[in-house]
Parts: C-alpha cells; sequence; structure tokens
C-alpha cells in the first residue's frame, strides 16, 4: 500500500462526502482506541476541527485510561466533544429483558447503544456519523450488526488493521494509540486479539492470501509458519460471516 496516497484519498473522500451530503460535519465516536484516533484525525485533516464532533461513550467496562486518552485527543485535535455515558441505557435494557442477557448480548447491546446516541447527536447537529471500521474486522465480521457497524460513512473500510498502524505513523498520531492492546471494550478483560484466537498481523496474513489472492486455507498453512487451525478458523470466520457485509436478504416479488 502507498500510504501517503491513501491518507490523500481518504481526506479527499471525506472532504466530498460531506459536501455531497450537504452536512455541516462529522460526529465520530472517540475511544481512546488506534482506529477512532486515526479517524479522527483524518476527519480533521480533510473538514477542518469546526466540522467534528466527538462523542466519548464511558460506562461499565470502559478503562478511565482509555476515556482520558479519548478527551486527550479530542483536545490535541482542537475539535469540540460531548460525554455521554452508556451505563444507564445499558442497565435499563438488561433490566427490561425478561432473561438474564448473556455477556455477549449485552455487549452488542452496548455497541448499538453507541450507534443510538452518535445518531442522535448527528440528528440535531446536521451531521453524518463517521465510521472507524476496518477491512480485518470487516471481513471477519468482527463487529455489531447494527451497531459498530451502522454508519454514514467508512474511510478506513479498506486498510487492513496493521495499515491503520501504518496510517497512524503517517500522520504523526501518537504512539501510544499504535502500541495499545485493541479492545472493543464490550465486557470486562475483552481483546480483539484474544477473541478472535489471533494477532492481526498474522489474521492480516491469512486474509490477504485468503480474500485478496483466492487461496485455500490448505494452501495458506502450507506456505506459511501459521498453523492450520488458525487459518481455518479465520477462514470460518470469513464464511459464516457474509450476512453482516450485506443489505438484509428478501424475496423478488415483481418478476
Amino acid at each position: 500500500m502507498d500510504t501517503s496516497r491513501a491518507v490523500e484519498r481518504m481526506e479527499a473522500f471525506l472532504s466530498d462526502q460531506l459536501a455531497t451530503a450537504g452536512a455541516d460535519g462529522y460526529v465520530v465516536g472517540v475511544s481512546g482506541g488506534l482506529d477512532s484516533a486515526v479517524a479522527t484525525t483524518l476527519a480533521v485533516r480533510a473538514v477542518g476541527a469546526d466540522a467534528v464532533t466527538g462523542l466519548i461513550m464511558p460506562g461499565r467496562p470502559n478503562d478511565e485510561a482509555n476515556m482520558a486518552d479519548a478527551r486527550m485527543l479530542c483536545r490535541e485535535r482542537g475539535i469540540a466533544f460531548e460525554e455521554l455515558s452508556i451505563r444507564p441505557i445499558v442497565d435499563a435494557v438488561g433490566d427490561q429483558l425478561p432473561f438474564d442477557a448473556s455477556r455477549l448480548t449485552l455487549g452488542n447491546v452496548r455497541a448499538r447503544t453507541r450507534m443510538v446516541l452518535a445518531y442522535a447527536v448527528a440528528n440535531e447537529r446536521d451531521c453524518l456519523v463517521l465510521g472507524t471500521g476496518n477491512r480485518s474486522e470487516r471481513l471477519l465480521g468482527y463487529f455489531t450488526k447494527y451497531g459498530d457497524a451502522a454508519v454514514d460513512v467508512q474511510p478506513m473500510l479498506d486498510l487492513y488493521k496493521t495499515e491503520v498502524a501504518e496510517v497512524a505513523r503517517a500522520i504523526d498520531l501518537d504512539e501510544r494509540f499504535v502500541e495499545k492492546t485493541p479492545t472493543a471494550a464490550l465486557w470486562e478483560d475483552q481483546t480483539d486479539e484474544g477473541e478472535i484466537g489471533a494477532d492481526y498481523a498474522t489474521v492480516d496474513r491469512v486474509l490477504r492470501r485468503l480474500v485478496d489472492e483466492g487461496h485455500p486455507p490448505e494452501r495458506i498453512a502450507a506456505d506459511t509458519d501459521i498453523d492450520a487451525g488458525t487459518v481455518h478458523r479465520l477462514t470460518e470466520m470469513w464464511q459464516s460471516s457474509s450476512h453482516k457485509r450485506a443489505l438484509p436478504p428478501a424475496p423478488t416479488l415483481r418478476e
């Protein structure tokens, strides 16, 4: 990837999308992690700090250190930000359910609550919701349907996670964001790589060969030092999550 060209194209995309929509700016959920820090910085570079609003959404199990980094990033980029807790909303949903919700269910409620708040702020300010997703998570289906994937624009969706780190360095983002352990903060002690079962360097090596080059899992395992179990698990994640990358199915009724 030509990182400099990728940065230029993402910034041009963000500027063009805002102009086409006739919106007043972008609203972005700032988590204190790498992806949101890169997306926020790209937006500021593309349309100016006055046209970007950060939304910091604390609430169990978010790490306060990440929330502090989110606030710091907003201040460093010179953008206005709001801080809205997701906890009372998530707790209210949990209290209304006629069953004890699983960890996964409540994790998805947290992600969808963030989406609801982001769109509430965006609607009031005539803004677009800025996505922070990347190609690695999209191909694995490692996102919440109608949660973090429910946005208006996705400038980084063609970047593998390891490429997001390259972009971060190209735009002079503080190295602390690159070095952080990735987490969606959906439950206590959750990490992306722990849940996926492989680090992103391995994930991206497999996905490039599997999706971009069309190699079967057996060949990937034979041609690399990645164990076959990991390759097959990532392949299954890619195949089984295709519904998350498509519009909801509907029958054809007008043939």
